[in-house]
């Protein structure tokens, strides 16, 4: 009975693993968010666990052959659903690493883009753009944001000059903007400064200094709430610029970097491709 019991638990892995494979992405796409690879690694651990249990207790030696053939002696029967189930786990540590191959892919060609971005506005400012940093590679999704938390004054000064900016008060505001990001340099609330001080510039026609504060503002916390309002900005300014090109390449990174970001910014983002006629 209990050979039994083991033969009916490696049919049921074997067919958890098939029912793993088949749920896969149809295309590299699907799998975009965060952590999908890490999720995949995760079941794969968990059936090889299980393949390694159910080995132990029939006393049959790991395959060491790709084939799904029996084994040798008088168990080559009794080997087949093993070597069914070791299939299945080649094909899932395929598709992690191709996954992963795509992922790191996707990485660093955000990271050209956004590198081409910053290096045409330090053209525009008149910077030297061989002082540039490399731009760190892009992940896809938005993390949960972590960090330290945002004390009651920190947040009353950010919410003086917020509402400054909203009642016109623009030189006030962005003077108090200024000082809220000398005074808590990297603090958590420091990309959504930075985006109400690029509103400002754009409001008043400087649309060359809020592309950076946008700019600075994505790259502070790619994982802040207000990255995607700084992604989705920085996109409308370079199309006021001219750097149509950019501009396109800017918000359809708006959608890839936050597929389930807020509606009303993704919303926007299409309607400003359109308006753009970007492809």
């Amino acid at each position: 009975m209990h050979r039994q019991h083991s033969w009916r638990a490696a049919i049921c892995i074997a067919a958890m693993a098939a029912a793993l494979a088949m749920a896969g992405p149809a295309s590299s796409q699907t799998w975009t968010g965060a952590g999908s690879t890490d999720d995949l690694q995760y079941r794969l651990s968990v059936i090889d666990a299980e393949l390694a249990d159910i080995r132990a207790r029939l006393g049959v030696a790991p395959a060491t052959g790709a084939g799904t053939g029996g084994g040798t002696g008088g168990g080559g029967d009794a080997t087949l659903p093993l070597n069914r189930l070791e299939a299945e786990i080649r094909q899932l540590t395929g598709k992690i690493e191709q996954m992963a191959f795509e992922q790191r892919s996707v990485a660093e060609d955000a990271a050209r883009r956004f590198g081409d971005i910053e290096f045409r506005l330090t053209e525009l400012e008149g910077g030297d753009t061989l002082l540039l940093p490399p731009v760190a590679p892009l992940g896809g999704g938005v993390a949960v944001p972590t960090g330290p938390e945002v004390s009651i004054s920190e947040r009353a000064d950010l919410d003086r000059a917020i509402k400054d900016i909203e009642q016109g008060r623009f030189d006030q505001g962005e003077d108090r903007l200024r000082s809220f990001l000398t005074a808590y340099p990297g603090g958590p609330l420091e990309g959504e400064a930075l985006y109400w001080l690029g509103e400002s510039q754009f409001v008043r026609g400087a649309f060359q200094n809020a592309a950076r504060s946008f700019l600075n503002g994505y790259n502070s916390n790619r994982a802040s709430a207000s990255a995607p309002q700084n992604l989705y900005r920085l996109g409308v300014t370079l199309g006021r610029l001219g750097q149509v090109s950019e501009a396109c390449l800017t918000l359809h990174e708006v959608s890839t970097q936050f597929p389930n970001g807020p509606g009303d910014i993704l919303g926007a983002a299409s309607t400003e491709l359109s308006a753009l006629n970007c492809g």
